[in-house]
């Protein structure tokens, strides 16, 4: 078993109960995917490696999100890492694309591959 969950410690942020995996994925209609790439060892050597990174993106419907947006809100915990789309979920109330976690040097990167998904 990797790390315990907060309900697994005694910590219970709500009264309702998980689902069979205690996971995002338990809820019906969400997708999750997820690459790490993780390439040679040593020192950095620009433009060859290592390479430590990922991606996951969290498709909260299967359908088309602008078309079919869903509620959402946001939260800046310490202002430090960046982010894209916060101010359009602030203001609207709902996000039109999937939700992408990624590295702070990765994230227009990662904004660009969403645009081209779409």
């Amino acid at each position: 078993m990797g790390r315990p969950r907060a309900r697994d410690v005694g910590l219970v942020t709500d009264g309702l109960p998980t689902g069979e995996h205690n996971a995002i994925t338990d809820v019906p209609g969400v997708l999750v995917g997820h690459v790490t790439l993780w390439t040679s060892d040593g020192p950095l050597r620009p433009g060859e490696g290592p390479v430590r990174t990922g991606v996951t993106v969290v498709r909260p419907h299967g359908r088309n999100l602008f078309r079919e947006k869903v509620r959402a809100a946001v939260h800046t915990i310490n202002g430090f890492g960046k982010v894209c789309g916060f101010e359009e979920v602030r203001e609207l109330g709902v996000i039109e694309a999937p939700i992408a976690l990624t590295s702070t040097l990765n994230v227009g990167l990662v904004a660009d591959g969403l645009v081209q998904y779409a």
